[in-house]
């Protein structure tokens, strides 16, 4: 389980995480929602202990964690909204990359390489770089660099982006087969259509603070006056005063 007690985090003079509260638990997909600027990635890279947090807690099986455990960080496989790799190495180069610096012994992470380049069907040549690939490709190259050494947890931040739809429905399968065999997943994405049908749990991070941590039964019920869960959830994002309309397009 993962577990966020009163975590706050302020850049200069803006406060973007106020006191956040959340439990992620074991073998469940969490969606994590919010508008542009709410904090998501903010606390996703707390919880992935890249970013130092001003105060609070971050406990991971019953463990807390700081910024210099290494040991959980191996234990974690996370894709960022910007994916990371090795701009001059091909898919297979920096997949080979990610071997080595996990310690993954090599006759095991090449059969790994392999069955991960077909699954997100991406080159299995060296000749083209990944500086070449599409956004969707660098984003499939991320999400197998954080797959790689079969981690505990998998932490991921708009894994879709630039993706196609079988793409999209591929890692929505890969992701409820990784939590079916005990993987915990927390993740973010603005497609809610496509999160709503992997996610277990939603929680909602607004004003620097977790609004809800609910199951999608439950944000139905919520969200009967508005007629979809959807059309609720944007209501809760976009707040009160805010434009919706253009004055020279009337």
């Amino acid at each position: 389980m993962i577990e966020v007690k009163d975590v706050r985090k302020t850049f200069k003079t803006q406060q973007v995480l106020k006191g956040v509260n959340l439990q992620v638990e074991t073998g469940k997909v969490q969606a994590l929602l919010g508008a542009n600027g709410a904090g998501k990635s903010t606390l996703i890279y707390i919880i992935a202990a890249l970013l130092e947090k001003d105060s609070g807690e971050v406990w991971i099986d019953g463990e807390r964690i700081e910024m210099d455990d290494f040991p959980y960080r191996a234990k974690i496989g996370y894709v960022f909204d910007k994916p990371i790799y090795m701009p001059k190495f091909s898919a297979k180069e920096h997949l080979e990359f990610v071997g080595e610096m996990y310690g993954i012994p090599k006759a095991e992470y090449s059969i790994r390489i392999n069955e991960l380049l077909e699954y997100f069907e991406l080159p299995m040549d060296t000749k083209k770089q990944i500086d070449s690939y599409s956004k969707g490709m660098k984003n499939k190259v991320s999400l197998a660099s954080a797959l790689l050494h079969n981690p505990k947890y998998l932490i991921v931040d708009e894994p879709f982006d630039g993706m196609d739809f079988l793409s999209v429905q591929k890692c929505c399968t890969l992701f409820k087969t990784l939590a079916a065999r005990g993987t915990t997943i927390l993740i973010t994405s603005h497609q809610f259509d496509v999160i709503a049908e992997v996610g277990d749990n939603f929680a909602l991070l607004k004003d620097g603070e977790i609004q809800f941590n609910l199951p999608m039964a439950e944000l139905e019920k919520r969200a009967t006056e508005k007629g979809s869960v959807k059309h609720y959830l944007e209501d809760l994002m976009q707040g009160e005063e805010v434009r919706s309309e253009l004055s020279w397009l009337k």
